[in-house]
């Protein structure tokens, strides 16, 4: 038996503890707001937080959506005194989403708690049947991840603690898991 809790972080994180032995109706889902001014004081936020949240029920392991490997460029139109022009960008948050997860995994690893990052594809499909689907946005993936939730008579506040779901509801698959459950047997 594992208890799986399962992260969904961004500056408002959802999560989900998921207990693989019991219905999946009995998944307890909430969230988690980081505040700060910048991304330094939220990651420590996140951090201060994941401690309260794990200090009554230590989980057994910690899944936790992999944030995007890669930050893409994009033009922006920019307007100042010397008139309008284009210049190159990033999105801000790609950058935060980075530290926020080095935070979460940072806590995690500092109680000696297994863990493994999961990619969107790899949860969605395990959760939702599918993890890629042409034309389908990222409001549409949220939506999907509710609607499973409500099917499963799971108790979700929004779309970050559906998400969570289906990331916590992957980590019972995880290799790491698997292993950890197979050394756990044999003792």
């Amino acid at each position: 038996m594992s208890l799986i809790l399962g992260l969904d972080i961004a500056t408002v994180s959802g999560f989900a503890w998921y207990d693989d032995k019991a219905s999946m109706s009995a998944i307890k889902t909430g969230l988690i707001k980081a505040t700060g001014d910048n991304a330094e004081e939220k990651a420590a936020s996140l951090a201060v937080q994941l401690i309260a949240l794990m200090k009554p029920g230590r989980p057994d392991f910690v899944a936790i959506e992999q944030p995007m490997r890669n930050v893409k460029m994009f033009k922006k139109q920019r307007k100042d005194l010397a008139g309008e022009h284009q210049e190159m960008t990033i999105n801000p948050n790609a950058l935060q989403l980075e530290g926020l997860v080095c935070a979460a995994v940072a806590i995690v690893a500092a109680y000696r708690i297994p863990w493994e990052t999961i990619d969107s594809q790899t949860w969605r499909k395990g959760f939702l049947g599918t993890g890629r689907m042409p034309g389908r946005d990222r409001a549409g993936w949220k939506k999907a991840a509710v609607d499973r939730c409500r099917s499963l008579k799971i108790d979700v506040k929004n779309s970050d603690a559906a998400e969570a779901v289906g990331i916590a509801f992957a980590g019972a698959s995880c290799q790491t898991l698997k292993l950890l459950e197979a050394r756990r047997a044999a003792a």
